[in-house]
């Protein structure tokens, strides 16, 4: 049995020999002993029949097979392309200065630069928009018509509190926070503030005003909307 070592040898050489890289012949000038492999190897390997030509496009050295001799000519399809390209020139929209490109982009190419680009970019489509909150003057794009009120985040936050009014659900809340929810404001209960409620004396939920908001005890609360009812009792 050969070595690992030895083994891992002749696999090398056998797979160069298969690749075209060596003939049978040439394998003596690695180790005397590969001649008696050359029965094994030798309905793999193949004599190096190719030709090397170099790239018209980036005169890159590369091998072609025989079959191919007389019509390849690149190295890739990337080298093709950029080879048989018709190449025009143009002026640069921003700094007027000529630059070279492909036909194929003659509709699509403007300018001669990233920087260039970058420079149009910022001048196209600016529209001045005046924020509704604090007065100040922004630019944004024409898309945001209709969509943009606001210069920041914060002006948003802030025109949002302003605006903002307490609906029936957080009119308890809020007053709880504030520590309002004391006693009861007609029979002066306040040993469990957790069964005090708040009353509108209007009778509209919708208005949250403090001059129409009353903390009364469930007893005292329902006295007072029983005065408003057909079956209710006089006072």
């Amino acid at each position: 049995m050969w070595a690992p070592e030895s083994r891992a040898v002749f696999r090398a050489i056998a797979i160069a020999c298969f690749l075209g890289y060596f003939s049978s012949s040439s394998l003596e000038i690695f180790s005397p002993t590969t001649s008696l492999l050359l029965l094994w190897i030798n309905g793999m390997s193949k004599p190096f029949s190719g030709q090397i030509i170099n790239c018209l496009s980036c005169n890159k050295e590369f091998y072609i097979p025989l079959n191919r001799i007389g019509i390849a000519k690149y190295c890739s399809r990337k080298c093709k392309d950029l080879y048989c390209a018709v190449k025009i020139k143009t002026n640069c929209k921003i700094c007027d200065k000529e630059f070279e490109h492909i036909s194929a982009r003659c509709n699509k190419a403007k300018y001669c630069s990233r920087k260039c680009y970058y420079k149009s970019q910022q001048k196209k489509g600016t529209i001045i928009f005046k924020c509704h909150h604090c007065d100040k003057e922004f630019k944004g794009s024409p898309s945001d018509i209709g969509k943009r009120k606001y210069c920041s985040i914060q002006c948003v936050k802030k025109k949002n509190h302003a605006i903002w009014k307490p609906k029936f659900s957080f009119v308890r809340k809020a007053m709880k926070a504030r520590g309002m929810l004391n006693s009861c404001k007609r029979c002066g209960y306040k040993e469990h503030h957790q069964i005090l409620g708040v009353h509108h004396k209007d009778r509209n939920r919708k208005n949250n005003e403090l001059s129409n908001l009353e903390i009364l005890c469930p007893n005292c609360h329902s006295i007072e909307h029983m005065r408003h009812t057909p079956h209710s009792f006089n006072k």
